[in-house]
């Protein structure tokens, strides 16, 4: 028998990750809450939307500097340094810096808490690949922004890639004539810098394509929050030119951000090999992963078809376009019909708690179940001599600890009923769904004096799944209330779940008894939930206070706005929240040594066109007569070119020997070549030999060069001259 993959409560190893972050949140939520009827000031929730604003200030204050920047070897670093001279370019220029570490930070903390809350297998598979891919788009762009300065950090850069690639590249750094030959790669790179960034705009919206009613903006608040905490450490901490890039001159230190250009001592430690074969495993193991690691949820949706009337709510509630409404060729009188596609569906029950006419169930958690399963509960601790409160919650606060435990909780199997039994539409066994604190012993809830008193507590894969009958028929079968428990509404596992269900709840007028209750709450916030459960089972004073405290579905109490201090005061965490992450972004940013060899070195590049190996007299007559005259015969038919071979000595001693083949399918392009040896400094005789007809060596080069402490000589192979000069 195949094992079936975890379902969300089973997947500890998750949960302990993320009752971590749901700590983290809770203390934000504490401190960053008006009152419980406004949704905190918790910046946590918005980590996706804020990735797109700072996206958008990174378009603001790259074009500002687009307008100043001038490409080039000669003209780069001059009017950078010219842009930070003036006091609104030192800020715009230090904004976008900062902007762009904040903004590889938070998309990795907004990946991370998909993971850790299980949010990236499944119909989620595709938002969570776009989001790995835009992360490494964001890397790139801000790779090519580094080089674009060409300092220190830019020629480390420049050298790493040269010594990785090789051939033109090389010559083209090195070689004569750098300004104009490297010209046309900083207009390149610059119109990629400018213009990559459209492929982001395509990526965030393939990133949100399955998802109905997507947030592309964050809150307002959250808007001058970000923008106040980029100017407040720019004005504190404006960036600082490195010195100009030099070919000529070693970098031994600089200052280099981590979060781009890290790789850099990396690679030098471990090697090309190492570093890249372990990154592009982690890479590909990430963009695997909802494969790898899949979950199970309760669906998908079933469509009862004979009780569909094509209203189409569940529709326009689903979170993830995962139904659509279809005609009808039946002979009922209802013109549509609900389809589900179970690749898209969640398992979260939305479309359940939507349906007026019980036409839509969950495969595996038929609601009717659940709801026969309470009406029994509450009769049976009625019956008892006490009324029982219903506490309704998600699969997500159940498995972070939200709910206080029972002591001797009893499970459904207890009370006569069976879990994952042959009932309609349930086909896998999963854990309780309702359990029961027993009247009067140990196991029920105690209240403030310390009595237990009943309570049963259901848990449902989202609040969302919740319809208002469920809450009505607790009242009418003796309850003595109900609490629903949902995740805050910018952090449902599902989206939209706490939204649906409050609307539900208070366009029912048969609610509006004042004893039931709704609350957003982050996971694990045990103590509030036993609070107010204790305050409704309490007198009338305490029972007052717990209408005050939370909303009381169909109440019409209107929500206090908060005052502008009040807002300063209880936003603030959420300042220091940006502001502590934004600089941990801005501070991976230390001084670092290059790992080379102490000493100067010697370069050498070579350029040369090759001699051909097919010589015109090996033709056929026939060929010779159809090329045009004065054509070389071999170069037409794309002949062969002959290796060349160098030979080095220094100081009589033979440090180098190489051959270079010609470049293309058939070597019939250029060779070209790049050799550095690392030397002490001082005066040394060099030789060269080189070969390059496969006959005999000739002596291109001898004499005495003069290397400096970290100074570069460069030797440049001059193919007219058949020399090398300095």
């Amino acid at each position: 028998m195949t094992k079936q993959p975890s379902i969300y409560p089973r997947r500890r190893w998750l949960r302990v990750f993320e009752r971590g972050t749901a700590a983290v949140e809770r203390a934000i939520n504490r401190l960053g809450t008006v009152n419980e009827r406004i949704r905190p000031y918790n910046p946590l929730y918005h980590l996706g939307t804020l990735a797109i604003f700072l996206l958008i200030v990174l378009t603001v204050t790259g074009l500002y500097l687009t307008i100043f920047y001038r490409p080039g070897v000669e003209r780069a670093y001059p009017s950078v340094a010219a842009l930070s001279a003036t006091w609104l370019g030192s800020l715009m220029r230090t904004v976008h810096r900062y902007a762009a570490d904040a903004l590889i930070v938070v998309s990795v903390l907004h990946a991370l808490k998909m993971f850790f809350s299980d949010r990236f297998w499944g119909s989620r598979w595709l938002a969570w690949l776009s989001g790995w891919l835009l992360v490494v788009l964001f890397w790139i762009i801000g790779l090519m922004g580094y080089w674009l300065i060409w300092d220190q950090q830019a020629q480390w850069l420049t050298e790493y890639f040269i010594e990785l690639l090789q051939g033109p590249s090389a010559y083209t750094f090195f070689g004569g004539q750098v300004a104009s030959s490297t010209f046309s790669l900083f207009v390149i790179v610059l119109f990629l810098h400018i213009f990559l960034p459209i492929l982001l705009i395509i990526g965030v919206i393939v990133h949100l394509l399955r998802l109905a009613r997507a947030r592309y903006w964050t809150p307002r608040w959250l808007m001058v929050a970000a923008t106040a905490v980029l100017l407040v450490l720019a004005l504190w901490r404006p960036l600082e030119l490195a010195l100009p890039a030099n070919m000529n001159v070693l970098v031994r230190q600089t200052s280099l951000d981590w979060w781009y250009l890290g790789f850099l001592p990396l690679v030098e430690r471990l090697g090309d090999g190492v570093f890249w074969g372990t990154a592009v495993l982690i890479l590909v193991a990430l963009l695997a992963l909802p494969w790898l690691k899949p979950g199970q949820h309760d669906g998908p949706a079933v469509v009862i078809d004979a009780n569909c009337t094509g209203c189409s709510a569940c529709a326009h509630e689903c979170p993830y376009l995962a139904i659509e409404m279809v005609e009808r060729n039946d002979d009922t009188a209802y013109s549509m019909l609900a389809v589900v596609k179970p690749d898209l569906c969640t398992g979260c029950g939305i479309c359940v708690g939507s349906c007026p006419d019980k036409a839509i169930e969950l495969d595996r958690l038929h609601s009717a179940v659940i709801r026969q399963d309470l009406q029994r509960n509450l009769s049976l601790t009625q019956r008892a001599g006490a009324a029982a409160v219903v506490v309704y919650t998600c699969e997500r606060h159940a498995a972070l600890g939200t709910l206080p435990p029972l002591e001797n909780p009893k499970p459904l199997s207890e009370v006569g009923q069976t879990v994952g039994g042959a009932i309609p539409l349930l086909q896998a066994k999963q854990p309780p769904r309702i359990n029961i604190g027993s009247w009067p012993v140990s196991g029920s809830w105690p209240d403030g004096q310390g009595q237990p008193r009943p309570v049963i507590t259901c848990v449902v894969p989202c609040t969302g799944m919740l319809h208002p009958n469920w809450a009505a028929e607790t009242i009418d079968a003796g309850g003595a209330g109900a609490i629903v428990v949902s995740c805050p509404a910018h952090d449902c596992s599902h989206r939209e779940g706490p939204n649906w269900i409050a609307n539900r709840l208070r366009r029912r007028r048969t609610l509006r008894k004042g004893n039931v209750h709704f609350w957003e709450l982050a996971p694990g916030s045990r103590q509030q939930v036993l609070s107010l459960w204790a305050q409704m089972v309490g007198d009338e004073t305490q029972t007052a206070a717990a209408r005050q405290a939370v909303t009381v579905v169909g109440g019409k109490t209107a929500v206090p706005q908060p005052s502008r201090f009040t807002f300063l005061r209880h936003s603030v965490v959420g300042l220091v929240i940006l502001f502590v992450t934004f600089l941990g972004a801005i501070l991976l940013m230390p001084l670092t040594n290059t790992s080379l060899p102490d000493g100067g070195q010697i370069r050498l590049v070579i350029n040369h066109g090759g001699a051909v190996a097919a010589a015109s007299s090996e033709l056929s007559a026939e060929v010779l007569a159809k090329l045009p005259e004065n054509v070389d015969p071999a170069q037409v038919l794309g002949g062969t070119r002959l290796p060349v071979r160098l030979r080095v000595a220094i100081d009589g001693e033979v440090v180098i020997e190489e051959s270079y083949e010609a470049r293309g399918l058939r070597q019939e392009g250029s060779i070209y070549g790049i050799e550095s040896r690392w030397i002490t400094p001082g005066d040394h005789a060099v030789q060269i030999w080189l070969m390059d007809d496969e006959v005999e060596w000739r002596l291109v080069f001898d004499d005495t060069v003069t290397v400096a402490e970290d100074g570069v000589v460069r030797l440049l192979y001059n193919a007219e001259h058949d020399i090398f000069e300095q």
